[in-house]
């Protein structure tokens, strides 16, 4: 079994050298799904593909008594730079599944032009700080020599599980650039304080120029955007 992907008709053979993939995926206090849930919000996008794993979990999601399916969509934005915005509700269950899933993600994003992958992520810990710190790791030292000197972040030591952690490891045995940035994130789901340090870490890492708004607007457009996409 492998994971299905669906191209739009228009976008099937399109090309971005020196795009950027941003990972947003659910997992720990919803960082990653919220982080990429703003940038499209803010910056627009269209869909390229959709990916259906057969290892996505078997419960499915109910809206308004409409059953919503597993899926991980991949969106294009063009400006302020190429980006590549990896959104869904769901992430593979299983071991080969996240293997087999991640790999057939970096497959397409390297088709179209991808020479940065950037994954987002959450850090749950029981106390934690006000500021929400910021840790990043990658598979390049420089890469995180060369991160530190632009976000107020620390060296990460621990596991990553799921795809932020298998995306950038995939992308360096195959000699891409790659760096995670994890948020610390508390019992709350989302945690918007730790969707917000996310965004003003990767807006700064990545010069895009976005007014970052505070938590009420990031947990409304947050809303507003499953209720868009996942309805």
């Amino acid at each position: 079994m492998e994971t299905e992907i669906i191209f739009e008709p228009d976008l099937k053979d399109l090309k971005a050298p020196g795009s950027i993939l941003i990972e947003g995926l659910p997992g720990v206090g919803l960082v990653a799904k919220g982080a990429v849930a703003y940038l499209l919000e803010s910056l627009g996008g269209r869909r390229i593909c959709r990916f259906y794993s057969p290892y996505f979990p078997t419960a499915g999601y109910v809206r308004d008594g409409r059953l919503i399916p597993c899926f991980a969509d991949l969106y294009y934005v063009e400006e302020p730079k190429p980006l590549l915005l990896l959104y869904g509700n769901s992430q593979p269950s299983s071991y080969y599944g996240q293997h087999e899933f991640c790999d057939k993600v970096l497959k397409v994003c390297l088709g179209i032009g991808a020479n940065f992958i950037l994954t987002l992520g959450g850090y749950g810990k029981e106390d934690v700080s006000e500021k929400r710190k910021v840790y990043v790791s990658s598979t390049r030292l420089e890469t995180i020599r060369s991160a530190l000197k632009r976000i107020d972040a620390e060296v990460y030591d621990g596991q990553i599980i799921g795809a932020a952690g298998l995306l950038i490891t995939l992308a360096g045995d195959q000699g891409i650039d790659n760096l995670s940035l994890l948020v610390e994130a508390g019992r709350t789901t989302p945690d918007f304080y730790s969707v917000r340090r996310a965004l003003e870490s990767v807006n700064k890492l990545l010069d895009l120029g976005l007014e970052i708004g505070d938590i009420y607007s990031i947990s409304r457009t947050y809303v507003n955007v499953v209720q868009r996409l996942e309805s």
